[in-house]
């Protein structure tokens, strides 16, 4: 094999291994960052395993942001070919750190299954192995031929890209964080008909159980007729009481129009119980579901959820309530009370914010490169034309 030929085939398989990893780093950041609960409870999951689970609430979301952060740069940076080196050396280190960890879950399964991409794609801990494993092997052919890579944009608009790309995943995070996952991949999104056999086996592990009887009543919810409130309040002394003055309202709101209301925690005791109601004010019955399903149902604590005739049409994090200028009438006549299938639109909105600025980055970028091309093929045509004129001077002197 000549040399040119074997330059050839390692330019072409390190760009792939380039694109690959590109690719998977920009995903994952960016699922990471459409559901930033998700990633912390993950944190959460894995920091029990290892012993540390009285890590702060906070320190976890800011280790998921950073997290999101990191992934998404280092892929967009890969894709573009910027600070070669030094992104081909962090995404070898991160992949053989992210390799020895995963061998560990593999070899002695603390957590039933990785998270890397939430819910969108569940991988189990042999299959995230061995998914790690190849992205190694990509990881050292990019930092071994790093010089071989096709760059896409100049050192001029690298820092802007950067800066962009940073900005951007932050602050998309920090909505998903304050107004719930934009791309819902849970059993819960909204449009979910739980009295379908699909819906009822993507939601299988939902149950409710009366508090005060003991008797389920999870198909008594599911199958009610006309509009049901769904309070999630996964651990009530865990849960932000920031909002409870709006829940109120809302049960108030309920009990005045004759809707359902059902608030499900997983805390059963009566002496937690009576812990919210003295807190918050509450006067709604409690009923017991499993804590890992509630934070399904509704990523932040509390949240609230609202059902008709067994389908889900909305979905509030503590932070969105519904206000009562919103339910200002029966939700029969209001249009918080219809079926609103927005959110591919609003992810796509997103994926615009993404692209189209991004786009023009990189066409100023190019049409700077094409000026300064062409600059410099001007002057070397008149330094090429000079030296002629010079050497046909010099030959009429001889």
């Amino acid at each position: 094999m000549n040399e040119q030929k074997k330059i050839t085939i390692e330019k072409v398989l390190t760009n792939i291994s380039r694109f690959l990893l590109a690719g998977v780093f920009i995903f994952s950041g960016f699922i990471k960052a459409n559901d930033p609960y998700g990633t912390v409870f993950k944190l959460h999951e894995y920091a029990t395993a290892f012993g540390l689970e009285g890590i702060p609430f906070l320190t976890l979301v800011i280790i998921a942001l950073m997290l999101a952060i990191l992934e998404f740069s280092i892929g967009v940076h890969t894709l573009f070919g910027m600070s070669r080196v030094i992104i081909a050396k962090l995404t070898l280190l991160f992949m053989m750190v992210m390799t020895l960890l995963t061998a560990y879950i593999w070899w002695g399964d603390p957590v039933p299954d990785c998270g890397c991409f939430g819910d969108v794609i569940i991988l189990s801990n042999g299959m995230t192995f061995v998914k790690n494993i190849v992205l190694l092997a990509a990881a050292i052919m990019n930092y071994k031929f790093s010089h071989l890579h096709i760059k896409i944009v100049g050192h001029n608009t690298q820092w802007l890209i950067t800066l962009f790309c940073v900005i951007y995943i932050f602050v998309y995070s920090l909505i998903c964080f304050y107004a719930l996952p934009w791309m819902d991949t849970s059993p819960y999104k909204i449009g979910t008909d739980m009295r379908s056999a699909e819906g009822r086996k993507a939601t299988a592990g939902f149950y409710v159980v009366d508090s005060e009887s003991g008797e389920e009543v999870t198909d008594e919810i599911i199958d009610r007729d006309g509009y049901t409130f769904i309070l999630s309040i996964a651990n009530l002394r865990r849960a932000d009481e920031g909002c409870v003055d709006l829940v109120n309202d809302i049960y108030e709101y309920s009990q005045a129009n004759g809707y359902k209301f059902y608030c499900l925690t997983s805390s059963t005791d009566q002496e937690t119980q009576d812990y919210w109601r003295d807190h918050t004010g509450a006067e709604y019955p409690f009923y017991e579901s499993d804590e890992t399903e509630l934070k399904m149902v509704v990523r932040t604590s509390p949240g609230l959820l609202l059902m008709k005739d067994g389908v889900i049409i909305g979905k509030w994090s503590n932070y969105m309530m519904p206000t009562e200028e919103r339910l200002n009438g029966r939700l029969e006549d209001l249009p918080i009370g219809q079926l609103h299938d927005v959110e591919g639109r609003k992810l796509l909105d997103w994926l615009l914010y993404f692209l189209m600025p991004l786009i023009l980055i990189i066409l100023i970028d190019r049409i700077g490169s094409g000026f300064s091309w062409y600059r410099h093929w001007r002057q070397k045509s008149r330094k090429l034309q000079l030296e002629k004129i010079q050497e046909q001077i010099s030959n009429q002197i001889k």
